[in-house]
């Protein structure tokens, strides 16, 4: 488990989420071997390999613990792998396609009551900028779809998350009408059974349409 550099984050910022609070990456060590790896919150690096199951401690005690990037890791680079680990369940939402949003069609976002949600285990999600925009490429999901959500474990579950630790962190999205989404629905992935709406926006969204967040119970 690495710590990643203020370098190493301000990168993974300017890339696509693989999904809510991750993305998938290639590690070149300073030996130019290349590890695989799961980049939490643009700052915590897992290698394939290492247990998930450590994510579960006190997230701001794990970044103290976690050995420096510096000096080990060279790059990275934000790779595309397969989620899919079993049959998808759908959820019934007239207006989600069967695929996931990264491979669904570009739409457009219809005003003020279009609202969506993002559930984190981060309170400080490294997506959300301070002016109250997200960054490009940034995972969500639909105000309907989060209302099946009510507590961060079933967030895990439901939006097939890498992080065993509860999302119990909500953010509340109102874009402007005309934001370019991509809608689909979450693939099973990592133990968890997926079946929620996933929403990228793809050019992320323009300052003061995210607010919070609010804390929902863990379990």
């Amino acid at each position: 488990m690495l710590r990643l550099t203020d370098a190493h984050r301000a990168a993974l910022l300017f890339e696509p989420e693989s999904g809510m609070g991750y993305q998938y990456v290639d590690a070149t060590l300073q030996d130019d071997q290349t590890r695989p790896g799961i980049a939490y919150n643009a700052e915590l690096l897992l290698f394939e390999g290492e247990p998930r199951s450590s994510l579960n401690e006190d997230y701001d005690a794990l970044l103290k613990k976690a050995r420096s990037a510096a000096g080990e890791v060279k790059t990275l680079r934000v790779v595309a792998r397969s989620r899919q680990t079993g049959p998808p369940q759908f959820v019934k939402e007239a207006t989600a396609t069967t695929l996931p949003a990264k491979d669904a069609p570009e739409e457009e976002t219809g005003g003020e009551n279009d609202l969506f949600k993002r559930f984190s285990a981060f309170a400080n999600d490294r997506r959300v900028n301070a002016n109250g925009s997200l960054q490009p490429g940034t995972y969500a999901t639909t105000a309907a779809d989060a209302a099946y959500v009510k507590t961060g474990v079933q967030a895990v579950a439901r939006y097939a998350l890498p992080n065993p630790a509860p999302a119990s962190f909500r953010f509340t999205i109102a874009p402007h009408k005309g934001t370019v989404i991509q809608r689909g629905i979450v693939q099973p992935a990592f133990g968890q059974p997926g079946g929620g709406v996933g929403v990228i926006f793809t050019r992320g969204t323009q300052p003061k349409t995210v607010t919070g967040p609010d804390k929902i119970p863990d379990r």
